[in-house]
């Protein structure tokens, strides 16, 4: 697969990667559009810490896979991709309020 990487303040490639494995619960997503948000640019300016990460968080795609105990998914569905991961264990999203976890993370930043 090919992917845009940023390895630093102004300097981003597009590299070839291997195809990721599909592990229990997750899904192997095709992307097909991808936009650029507001967090790519202070990424690329240097003006929000990231390592060296995979940009373009805000993507859809086809379901290339799936893993062991995912049911509401199959090869072939398009889907749109929420980047960001909740543990769903905290305070806040144990009362439904993800967007506020205490350990949030986000595909394409963390």
């Amino acid at each position: 697969m090919k992917a845009v990487v940023y390895r630093g303040p102004g300097d981003v490639a597009l590299v070839a990667r291997p195809v990721p494995a599909v592990g229990a619960g997750q899904a192997l997503v095709r992307v097909r559009a991808c936009g650029v948000c507001g967090t790519d640019r202070p990424i690329y300016a240097g003006e929000f810490p990231a390592s060296p990460v995979v940009l373009g968080h805000e993507y859809a795609g086809e379901v290339l896979a799936v893993g062991e105990g995912v049911t509401d998914l199959t090869p072939g569905d398009r889907v749109a991709v929420d980047p960001n991961i909740a543990c769903g264990t905290c305070r806040p999203c144990r009362a439904g309020q993800v967007h506020l976890c205490e350990s949030l993370t986000a595909l394409g930043v963390n």
